[in-house]
């Protein structure tokens, strides 16, 4: 009786599975050799009058299946006989999205669905263009010939750049609220970024990022004096001190008593090589490198200090000898070469270096034997744009679009830490729980590469400053 049963349960199992399988048989023949990859029965079809609009599968038309299939003749063949080239799925696809989305990243049917009158801005529901597609296997050929006909990602790029600001902007508050500190990761490098941001005509919430200047102001003069008397009162300061400096100039500080003493004190770490020390490296990648602390110490000089261009000289002396031995080394040292307007040369053989440690994902690795991620790649990009590099080469348009395709829909980007818990942890409200300080980094950085790839607006309101001062360019 028991096995009665249990095969009488496996019958209806079965039965209910075939019911629930629905019929595939092709609605029309040129369907039918469109599924059996018959492309000369399909071609005969057409040419004997088969309706190329008629009849779908799974929701396909016929023109979105040679598409898919990279069958370029049978295209150009549908289209002939009335296929429209706009034709869609029911997701709203159209068939020059199926075109781009093939993994060899081949341009010729992208290519002749566009000169068969595609449209290269058309969306999906989803709010995809044929360019999202065709970036998810890269800067492949697709990709160049859709941007060549007027396809952009810029509509992506702000909207992903607006919620990595308004995550900034809130972390940042509220880690100034938990640890009463100003710090790199949650202010300095935030307000960089904002920096760039008004002059791409983002939205940047003023008053709360100037709570957050205000504060860094006054826990500056709060030491300042001190500091003067006694250089080693502040930690680390041609990177801490000369992070809130460039912070400061991003968000259009002026001058005053406090950042010329800041500047004084960062002055007072630079050695007769031109070196300025960091502390050990403790704190990797932010506060690891001498490198790091001549390019940030020489910068935040130029912009405050006193007996600029002797120092700024020394300092660009001793960055064009340097070794760089990480990502952040070779990042820095070209920004500190372009800001230090170091000889054409060598500034070209630094950037060439750093281009040398792209992976093919488009991304920068920390370090050769870690993964690419958003805190070396922004980085990179950032210092690739500062020596004039175009935001139009195929290599930062990589970067970009790895960018991209690695942010979490929150807006972060997940850096993880590779540092010594030397600091209590402070919640910032931060994603990635203990990777959120390095990971707001990343995200800044992140942010500032892809602002830069944007093109000019007039600046929504901020505070005034000059088109140096509020970012990189």
């Amino acid at each position: 009786m028991r096995f009665i049963a249990t095969t009488a349960g496996i019958l209806m199992m079965v039965a209910g599975l075939q019911a629930q399988i629905p019929d595939f048989t092709p609605q029309t023949p040129l369907i039918g050799a469109l599924l059996h990859n018959d492309a000369g029965e399909a071609g005969r079809l057409l040419r004997q009058g088969a309706d190329p609009n008629e009849g779908r599968f799974g929701g396909l038309p016929p023109v979105i299946l040679a598409a898919a299939r990279q069958d370029v003749e049978l295209v150009r063949l549908m289209v002939a006989k009335g296929a429209d080239p706009n034709m869609r799925d029911r997701s709203g696809s159209t068939a020059l999205m199926w075109g781009a989305f093939n993994d060899t990243g081949d341009a010729a049917v992208v290519e002749a669905l566009i000169v068969l009158g595609a449209d290269p801005l058309a969306s999906n529901k989803a709010g995809e263009t044929a360019l999202d597609w065709a970036l998810r296997r890269g800067e492949t050929a697709a990709v160049a010939t859709l941007r060549k006909a007027g396809a952009s990602d810029s509509g992506k790029m702000r909207s992903s750049t607006q919620k990595a600001l308004a995550l900034l902007q809130q972390s940042g508050a509220q880690f100034s609220n938990t640890s009463r500190c100003s710090s790199c990761h949650h202010q300095s490098l935030p307000q960089m970024a904002f920096g760039i941001a008004r002059t791409r005509g983002l939205e940047i919430d003023e008053p709360l990022v100037e709570k957050q200047i205000d504060g860094a102001i006054s826990q500056l003069k709060s030491v300042a004096a001190e500091a003067l008397a006694n250089r080693d009162r502040i930690p680390d300061p041609p990177i801490a001190v000369s992070y809130a400096l460039l912070g400061l100039d991003a968000s259009g500080h002026p001058p005053d008593d406090v950042t010329a003493a800041m500047a004084e004190v960062v002055s007072a770490w630079q050695d007769d090589s031109g070196r300025f020390h960091s502390l050990p490296p403790i704190r990797p990648p932010l506060e690891s490198s001498d490198i790091t602390a001549t390019a940030l110490s020489l910068r935040a000089i130029q912009r405050y200090g006193s007996q600029q261009e002797e120092r700024v000289a020394r300092a660009v002396d001793w960055l064009r000898a340097a070794k760089p031995r990480t990502t952040e080394d070779h990042a820095m040292q070209v920004l500190g070469l372009a800001w230090g307007q170091a000889r054409p040369h060598d500034i070209r053989k630094s950037t060439a270096s750093l281009l040398a440690l792209q992976r093919q994902d488009g991304g920068w690795p920390q370090l050769p034997t870690l993964e690419t991620d958003a805190y070396a790649t922004g980085q990179a990009l950032v210092a690739l744009q500062t020596a004039g590099y175009a935001v139009t080469s195929s290599q930062y348009q990589r970067g970009v679009a790895f960018l991209l395709r690695t942010q979490f829909p929150d807006g972060s980007w997940l850096v993880r830490t590779r540092t010594f818990p030397v600091q209590l942890p402070k919640d910032s409200g931060f994603p990635h729980g203990p990777h959120q300080w390095i990971s707001a980094a990343g995200t800044s950085w992140a942010a500032m590469a892809i602002l830069l790839a944007l093109p000019m607006q007039e600046p929504t309101e901020a505070p005034t400053c000059s088109r140096a001062s509020c970012g990189f360019d």
